[in-house]
């Protein structure tokens, strides 16, 4: 685990601009390793906490992952990181509809049993039975869209408490 503490910097996603919107993940990953060498280089060259002309910042449409010369055809690769952050513009309404029937009851599943009480109880469910039995309750009252919204953010705000 130490290893890869080393080759990591904190840095959050959300100071990385989105991508632009023709982006195709097309990165010339020759480009992004030669800047990236220069500021190594650099670093010799640059007195204490000064700053470095040379540095690379992070970017999905600049940054290219490392694949060696002849394990390639071309200078262009993939970079689809830009495809796995949540956009800023996303509106909770998105968010929602991609989260699945499923992954809700695994969510419910990771609560504990006075947890689950209580989002019953939130939504006015029959609070009485085992933990199954609860959770066979919510999957039931899932099956129409505005209880499953409801059910929902009752499981993400009880999750977010109580589960880590």
């Amino acid at each position: 685990m130490d290893l890869h503490k080393k080759g990591v910097f904190n840095f959050p996603v959300s100071d990385i601009k989105d991508a632009p919107e023709n982006f195709t993940g097309e990165v010339n990953i020759e480009e992004f390793w030669d800047s990236v060498q220069l500021e190594m280089i650099s670093r010799g060259f640059v007195q204490g906490r000064a700053k470095n002309s040379f540095s690379v910042r992070p970017s999905f449409e600049y940054w290219g992952p490392w694949i060696g010369k002849n394990t390639r055809q071309s200078e262009m690769a993939l970079n689809t990181e830009f495809e796995k952050a949540i956009s800023a513009k996303s509106s909770t309404e998105a968010e929602v509809s991609m989260v699945s029937e499923d992954r809700l009851v695994d969510e419910l599943m990771k609560q504990k049993v006075s947890t689950v009480r209580k989002l019953c109880k939130a939504c006015n469910l029959d609070v009485k039975g085992s933990r199954m039995d609860l959770i066979l309750r919510f999957r039931q009252e899932m099956k129409t869209c505005h209880s499953y919204d409801k059910i929902f953010q009752k499981i993400w705000g009880a999750s977010s408490k109580s589960h880590t």
